[in-house]
């Protein structure tokens, strides 16, 4: 079901207040104090692994962690769905908010969603977003 080879492509984030209202409905898959829990369990299972990778996630987890360990309300913060970096809103939400894991971690470490990646996935609207832009540049004249 998994291409393997296109795991790493796919990037979720944790976005943090004012910016997480800005995040669709869809493209959700935490939010609120559920986040911290998933956050350790994440934490946990990685603790042993000292390869490459998993020590560059585990600098990355740590400035997450100093981040939400100044939280006071949890209920602003959100995680994504994995979205895949070639989709224009990647960039949109790699400016909003911190990545988080890649999807070949995050199947490794919860094996009960690799079965469907509806679940994790955000559906792309790019192809759509372009539609409409070809659309009104038809219709201005440009």
């Amino acid at each position: 079901m998994w291409e393997e080879n296109d795991l790493e492509r796919y990037q979720n984030f944790i976005i943090f207040e004012p910016t997480s209202q800005r995040i669709k409905e869809s493209d959700i898959f935490l939010k609120g104090p559920e986040i911290y829990d998933f956050f350790l369990k994440v934490e946990e299972k990685i603790e042993d692994d000292d390869d490459l990778k998993t020590f560059i996630l585990k600098n990355r987890l740590s400035k997450i962690r100093r981040m939400l360990d100044l939280v006071t309300d949890f209920n602003g913060i959100i995680m994504t769905k994995f979205f895949d970096r070639v989709w224009r809103r990647y960039s949109y939400l790699s400016n909003l908010g911190e990545t988080y894991l890649d999807l070949r971690i995050f199947v490794n470490i919860f094996e009960e969603y690799s079965h469907d990646p509806n679940l994790v996935i955000a559906t792309r609207l790019d192809e759509e977003i372009e539609d409409e832009e070809e659309d009104l540049v038809g219709e201005v004249g440009f």
